[in-house]
Parts: structure tokens; C-alpha cells; sequence
């Protein structure tokens, strides 16, 4: 490989680097450290493995470390911030403020306070009301801080994406409560969190907890906006079963489909089932997406055939073969149980 081959890909695994330590998403790093200049590094000598990522102040002197090492100037502590991996800048800005402001390049988004926690909130609720999303987090520019801990917020994980202060304390991502010292690093490393204490920053824990139990369809909301991305759809191209409305309501849904599972979208004149995770695309016909939206929203087999049974007018011997070849050839499954009292026209509140 040439010289400057390899500098383009040591440019492409900091930049990968980078997003994995903004959102708290796994991918090709099990742990991304970034020193803040000042900061000591021989600690995170000490706890750097092979397989995790640091990314290092220009300034900062030799690192003996185990771990690729990335070199960045600039920062990302406050709203307006830039941080440069060589040609590539990313800025720091707030949730609130992306609606408004013109998004001119890479851009990690936060919620730095709960100002933009209860605005992030407003345009999750009205997306899952309306079909309307936040055109912000449509912008494949925009990535959105601690978006992990959006996912799955109760989940106890050992931390992944770590900030080293000048100071010397140890906070977890962009707006993360601050866990130690960074002498104590190995223990802090080994003690598994909360996904959710990535946002401490911005919200109380038990508020973020609380607002987030009542919206367990949050994920497929963040999944939702990558479909957009995906699909390069703009808001009103096509309708996302679950936002603005289900595919087909005959009031006996009892589920929510699974976070990641594929998305059935309509668009003016086709039927297309979409998955964000394999990028597969499927045209399907009425019929058959009927029969995917009734297995979706069922809770089990039973309730699926007996609903498909009532729309296609089959009998439910015919139905249940219909619902298993969707889970067994579409690969789409029965959804989580819900409580159907909390359900308004068919959309969970």
C-alpha cells in the first residue's frame, strides 16, 4: 500500500474512531478514549488494548499505548466547537439549535441541557403522531451524541466511549456523568453503567428513565430516521407504518414491532419492506404487506392469523401459513407486547 493510500485509511479508521466515541455505537472499536489536551495519557497506557482506540491532542507527546491512535486539534466540549482529524472537522451543536442553523458539515448533535431533551421528546412524539420527522437527524451529515443510550437506556454496560479531562476525571461520551479519576481507570473500566448515564449531563437519570419507559418505540424512532437516510426519502414521500399511523388498524393490535425489526413503508403506488440493518429491500403487494403489519403488531401466532383471517376473508388455517412464511422468508417477527389501553387510533402514546 502506498504512503498516501495509508493516510487515507488512517484518515477514514479516526474518523470511524470518532463516531463511535459521539454515539456509543459499537462497530470496529471495543472501547474509544479521547485525551483532552493537558490531559496525562500513562494511565490510559495502562488500560488500552488492541482492539480500542485513542484519539490524542496534536500536542500531546508520545503515546506507548496499545490501541490505533488518532491525532486531533481543536475540541469537543462546547456548543460551537471543532474538532480536526487532518483535513476532516466535526462541530459540536446543540439539539435545539440544529433546527435552525444551516449544516454545513459533519455535525454531532446533543442535548446539552433539558431544554434540548424536552425538544428531542416533542419531535419524537410528533414523527410518531404525524409521520413528520425532525429534519436535523434526516441530514446523513448530523450524527446524534450518545445515541446508544437512546437505544437501550437500562441496559449495564462497561464503559465504551470514554472522555479523559484535563483535570484528570473520567466522563463517559460528549455530556456524560463524570465516574472516577483517571487513576482509578482500570476499576472505573470493569464497572458496568447504565447505557442511559452517557446523558446524565443533560437530564436527571431517573427523568431520562422515566421519559423513555413511556416511549419503548424510541429506538425504532432513531432506526426510522436512517431509513430516511436510507431510502433518501423526504418527509411526505412515504408513509412508515408506526409513524402517522399503522399500515392497517382494525383495533386488535396488541404489539409493537421489534426495534430493529424491517420497516414496512408505503409509498403513492408501491409496498417496500426495508431493513436498516441487512439494507434489504423487498417489494411487496398489498396483501402481502397486510399480512406483515398484522404479524408485527401481534403479540403471538394466534392473534396474527386470526386478524389476517378477518382482512382477507381466509380461513385461520390459511392465515397462520401466511404469517409463518412472512417470519420465515421476510424475516420479520412478532412484536413486543403492549398495553392496548395506551393505544390512541392505533398508535401507542
Amino acid at each position: 500500500m502506498r504512503q498516501g493510500e495509508r493516510a487515507v485509511e488512517a484518515d477514514e479508521r479516526g474518523a470511524r474512531a470518532l463516531r463511535e466515541w459521539i454515539t456509543g455505537e459499537r462497530r470496529e472499536y471495543a472501547r474509544v478514549f479521547l485525551v483532552e489536551p493537558g490531559a496525562a495519557t500513562e494511565d490510559v497506557w495502562g488500560v488500552a488494548g488492541p482492539d480500542d482506540a485513542v484519539l490524542l491532542p496534536m500536542e500531546c507527546g508520545a503515546y506507548d499505548g496499545q490501541g490505533m491512535t488518532v491525532r486531533y486539534s481543536g475540541a469537543l466540549s462546547d456548543v460551537g466547537d471543532e474538532l480536526f482529524l487532518g483535513e476532516r472537522v466535526v462541530e459540536l451543536q446543540d439539539y435545539v439549535a440544529a433546527a435552525f442553523v444551516q449544516i454545513v458539515g459533519p455535525t454531532a448533535v446533543s442535548m446539552v441541557d433539558g431544554t434540548g431533551w424536552q425538544a428531542f421528546l416533542a419531535d419524537a412524539d410528533l414523527a410518531r403522531r404525524t409521520g413528520v420527522f425532525p429534519s436535523a437527524l434526516l441530514d446523513p451529515r448530523v450524527l446524534l451524541a450518545d445515541r446508544s443510550a437512546l437505544m437501550k437506556p437500562t441496559e449495564l454496560v462497561t464503559p465504551s466511549a470514554i472522555r479523559v479531562h484535563r483535570d484528570g476525571s473520567v466522563a463517559l461520551g460528549i455530556g456524560g456523568e463524570v465516574i472516577g479519576m483517571v487513576d482509578q481507570l482500570p476499576t472505573l473500566l470493569a464497572t458496568p453503567v447504565p447505557r442511559s448515564a452517557a446523558l446524565a449531563g443533560a437530564v436527571p437519570a431517573h427523568v431520562l428513565d422515566a421519559d423513555l419507559a413511556t416511549r419503548g418505540w424510541i429506538g425504532r424512532y432513531l432506526l426510522a430516521t436512517d431509513l430516511m437516510k436510507m431510502l433518501r426519502l423526504a418527509n411526505g414521500a412515504a408513509t412508515i407504518s408506526g409513524f402517522g399511523g399503522a399500515f392497517f388498524d382494525d383495533h386488535l393490535a396488541d404489539a409493537e414491532p421489534l426495534t430493529a425489526d424491517p420497516f414496512l413503508v408505503e409509498t403513492a403506488d408501491v409496498f417496500v419492506l426495508a431493513d436498516t440493518t441487512t439494507l434489504r429491500r423487498q417489494l411487496l403487494s398489498r396483501s402481502t404487506a397486510m399480512v406483515v403489519a398484522a404479524t408485527q403488531t401481534s403479540s403471538t401466532l394466534e392473534v396474527a392469523a386470526g386478524r389476517v383471517a378477518r382482512q382477507l376473508g381466509t380461513s385461520a388455517s390459511e392465515a397462520g401459513t401466511l404469517c409463518r412464511e412472512a417470519v420465515t422468508a421476510l424475516d420479520v417477527h412478532l412484536g413486543r407486547p403492549t398495553d392496548v389501553s395506551n393505544r390512541v387510533d392505533g398508535v401507542e402514546q
